[in-house]
């Protein structure tokens, strides 16, 4: 298992010579192991990202534990609005109190906060640094093509 965690899925079952149905199950069965030994009594910081699961546009969403070297918590399909509330009650069901989470940290989308007020009443929004970053770098980008275009422009001007 620790193989999967740093090389896709395809590499390691023609690495281990394994069937990738049954490198699945393990993955699925240890996973699912993990989960029930899962302690979330203490969980007070949580990130929330999405991603692509494959190159069609389907999404999971992942839950990480911001102060256990961002542990993920559980996953979830799915993007969006629909993802908090089940996250909450996932919480919940491992022994966890949604009122106990104080803060999420997730990208700029403008779904999760209005699902964080109504499904962790005491937590707060915090944007996640690279998107920040990734919004700063874009804008600065589009200012400095601006900058060249008229410096260009002025240039055949002379």
């Amino acid at each position: 298992m620790s193989l999967v965690k740093v090389m896709p899925v395809l590499s390691v079952y023609r690495q281990l010579d394994i069937s990738d149905k049954r490198l699945w199950r393990s993955m699925h069965h240890n996973v699912g192991c993990m989960i029930v030994e899962l302690e979330l009594s203490r969980e007070t910081a949580v990130g929330v990202d999405e991603l692509s699961s494959r190159r069609c546009q389907r999404y999971v969403t992942v839950f990480l534990d911001m102060w256990r070297q961002q542990e993920p918590v559980t996953l979830r399909p799915g993007h969006g609005k629909g993802t908090i509330t089940p996250f909450s009650a996932f919480l919940a069901g491992q022994s966890g109190e949604p009122d106990n989470v104080i803060e999420v940290v997730c990208d700029m989308s403008q779904t999760f906060p209005e699902q964080v007020t109504e499904n962790l009443s005491n937590a707060e929004v915090t944007v996640d640094w690279f998107h920040i970053v990734k919004n700063f770098t874009k804008v600065l980008d589009a200012v400095r093509r601006k900058d060249h275009r008229e410096k260009g422009h002025l240039k055949a001007l002379r």
